[in-house]
């Protein structure tokens, strides 16, 4: 049996990678963790909402105030349809300009959801600067 230093000289790349991969999917599942989801029923949408507050520890990625939605209208949650869109008075989809044709919603969907940051702005900018809490977000977010 070889020792285990032997191995990890030899596979060193390879055990970087599956590292990496694994840091990837902790950082996916706490993200969905730090989320609020927010259902059509709540929000009047077709789609999930997902509320998030400021992450320090990603502040570089996500330093512009953002909600996320889900790019279906279905109820499961897929981490991988999640959409970033920006809490402003002109929200904006945040995906570069070559991976806007991943959206999957209708232009009057994606204006509804913008339509309803909008109406809503004040309270998602607090829960994103965690001045409330999730559940007091849920209870003040008005319908579109």
């Amino acid at each position: 049996m070889k020792p285990i230093i032997d191995y990890i000289n030899n596979n060193n790349n390879e055990i970087y990678e599956s590292f990496q991969d694994i840091q990837d999917v902790v950082y996916t599942e706490h993200m969905l963790l730090e989320m609020g989801n927010i259902s059509q029923r709540t929000t009047g949408l077709d789609s999930i909402i997902w509320i998030q507050t400021y992450d320090t520890q990603a502040s570089g990625r996500h330093n512009i105030p953002r909600i996320k939605f889900q790019n279906n209208t279905g109820m499961k949650v897929q981490d991988d349809q999640l959409i970033p869109i920006s809490i402003s008075d002109e929200p904006e989809i945040l995906l570069k300009s070559n991976d806007l044709s991943k959206i999957k919603l209708s232009n009057k969907q994606i204006r509804a959801i913008k339509l309803w940051i909008i109406k809503n702005r004040d309270i998602l900018m607090k829960y994103w600067n965690k001045e409330i809490t999730t559940s007091d977000a849920i209870e003040l977010l008005r319908k579109v």
